[in-house]
């Protein structure tokens, strides 16, 4: 379980190292980690469209919390 973890924090990670290039880092780590998340499901469960809907949740909840991180910083500031 805490191998897990470690390994979908590294992904997380790594899609916010690429993001910080697109400068939507949140978007681009949700969405490195639904492909991560979509391939495990794949590979464990053989279901394609499991692993589609999970890859569309996941990205989909990225590009809300980059939403939410731009209108807070429109609201208050870089702070």
């Amino acid at each position: 379980m805490a191998l897990g973890i470690v390994v979908f924090g590294a992904a997380f990670l790594v899609g916010l190292g690429l993001g910080t290039y697109t400068r939507r880092p949140l978007s681009t780590a949700f969405l490195v980690l639904g492909s991560f998340g979509a391939l495990l499901v794949l590979s464990a469960t053989g279901d394609l469209f499991g692993a589609a809907a999970l890859l569309a949740i996941v990205a989909l909840v990225g590009l809300v919390a980059e939403s939410m991180r731009e209108t807070f910083v429109l609201l208050f500031g870089r702070y």
